[in-house]
């Protein structure tokens, strides 16, 4: 018989972590990621970091474009204006006219960079139930830091679509963020450690609106490189922290917390195949919840993409504080999701499932109120209001992910990694769509009525989410009398049980 591992975290009976601490703190006051002493005695919180950090640095690599397209549109030549431009391309201050053409090239390209991770997500359940969490980011990483390096090669609007399309596949990180996470933690903190290692994974959105002009200006500005040179030399900073961070996940993490990943711990005997993708998809649950994922987490793909050129090109701001002002969105990531996730368990422990759709529901509407408030402040309204809807709007946007994945666990949970894939795979599909419909300059060429008509795409998801119902467990219009009953039940037992320890103090 094995000897039984004494782990460094709170476990149950299956050796699931029953607490969340991602950080401990060095002379009671200074916090520090929290990995543990080994990956066998803390496989919990190093599959968290493993995750979070996997995630979030290829969200860096996925959207390094989105910030740096004032600079790269002008090198390869889209902007109207290329003659002039090219007479002094050094000159950051130019103004690129970028009309039809230039617009349509760039939308595509925003299209394209989420398009390939919808198949990638999709498909990611099959393979993680093969590989593990720990290969499958590895690989996913590696791939990364060849396409991610490869950008740097682009000359042309044409380069620049393939090379997005082919970096979109990063995001399916994410598909591995939730479902090692779902195998590693409790359902007590199952929602809080989700929705955490989802949010700052995603502010990596964020912090590339922030680091990638950064980087350029330290590679133009410091060392003296071209314009040119510079936005290609940055796109290697997040190819190369690829490749540190899979070195790292595959000789200091595990699947598990008693080693490689089976598809025994989640309760079936054969690995997913299209019978089990297909069987996923027939219950509405899951084809609903793909939906208000895509609401939420499509969202946020499409603000990755849009807010720095928004306040430049709209608000006149200049190249680096536009992305300092595009940060605010990502930046959230820091609290909101994770806010998300613990409402969810909060909402849970009061009232189950009818608790977790509730704090949904109010998540989505609240994302779809604020969507439209941002696509009403007019440039004559000024950059400061657009920030505040901005930041308003990002808080329920990250909420809404942290309680979609809150949700997922219990949907169908022998097939959790399928379900993960293709709720994930739903969000960045929620760009693809968004992208392909609302912000197309052709069909609307108003910048406000494409976020006006996005917020209505979300308020219809959100008015689906009344229609979720579990036989077990209820839904938004109350908990189902089984589980009324089991609760009932759980309460006498533990009242039983008090009532035998009394009687035995008493004769004792």
């Amino acid at each position: 018989m094995a000897e039984r591992i004494e782990f460094e975290v709170p476990v149950n009976e299956q050796d699931k972590a029953i607490e969340f601490k991602p950080f401990k703190t060095a002379f009671g006051v200074i916090p520090y990621p929290y990995c543990g002493s080994s990956k066998k005695t803390n496989p919990h919180m190093r599959g968290f970091w493993a995750a979070t950090l996997a995630f979030m640095m290829a969200f860096i690599g996925w959207f390094a474009f989105a910030p740096l397209m004032v600079v790269v549109r002008k090198d390869i030549g889209l902007c109207e204006n290329d003659a002039e431009i090219q007479l002094d391309i050094e000159e950051v201050n130019t103004t690129c006219i970028c009309k039809t053409s230039c617009k349509e090239t760039i939308n595509n390209a925003n299209i394209a960079s989420v398009l390939f991770d919808v198949f990638t997500r999709f498909i990611l359940g099959a393979v993680i139930e093969r590989l593990g969490p720990v290969n499958t980011d590895c690989m996913l990483l590696l791939w990364g830091a060849l396409v991610v390096g490869c950008s740097a090669l682009v000359t042309n609007g044409t380069g620049l679509i393939i090379a997005r399309f082919f970096v979109s596949a990063l995001g399916s990180t994410f598909v591995v963020n939730q479902f090692w996470n779902s195998i590693l933690f409790a359902p007590n903190v199952i929602g809080t450690a989700n929705a955490t290692a989802g949010g700052w994974g995603n502010l990596g959105g964020g912090l590339t609106q922030t680091i990638m002009p950064v980087v350029y200006k330290i590679f133009h500005d410091a060392f003296g490189f071209s314009l040119s040179a510079s936005w290609r030399l940055s796109m290697l900073v997040p190819a190369t922290i690829f490749l540190v961070l899979a070195a790292w996940i595959k000789s200091r993490c595990q699947d598990m917390t008693d080693g490689k990943f089976r598809v025994a711990a989640l309760g079936k005997t054969k690995k997913a195949d299209c019978r089990q993708y297909l069987e996923c998809l027939k219950d509405y649950r899951v084809v609903l919840m793909i939906f208000q994922y895509s609401a939420c987490f499509g969202c946020e793909l499409v603000m990755n993409n849009k807010l720095a050129m928004h306040f430049s090109d709209y608000f006149g701001v200049s190249f680096v504080w536009a992305g300092i002002l595009a940060t605010s969105f990502g930046s959230m990531n820091l609290f909101a999701r994770s806010l998300g996730g613990i409402a969810s368990d909060w909402a849970s422990a009061r009232l189950g499932m009818c608790g977790r759709l509730w704090v949904h529901f109010l998540s989505l509407l609240g994302q779809a109120v604020f969507l439209f408030g941002f696509g009403l402040v007019s440039a004559d309204m000024g950059w400061p209001l657009a920030l505040f809807m901005v930041v308003m709007m990002a808080i329920f946007v990250n909420a809404a992910e942290g309680t979609s994945y809150g949700i997922v666990p219990y949907m169908i949970p022998q097939h959790l990694a399928i379900v993960s894939a293709v709720v994930g795979a739903g969000g960045t599909a929620g760009g693809v769509i968004a992208l392909s419909l609302f912000y197309r300059p052709a069909w609307v060429p108003d910048p406000l009525d494409q976020f006006k008509l996005h917020a209505a795409y979300v308020l219809v998801w959100a008015l689906t989410v009344p229609l979720m119902r579990w036989e077990s467990m209820g839904s938004m219009l109350g908990r189902s009398a089984s589980a009324i009953e089991k609760e009932q039940d759980v309460a006498e037992a533990s009242q039983a049980s008090a009532e035998k320890a009394e009687k035995v103090e008493m004769q004792i």
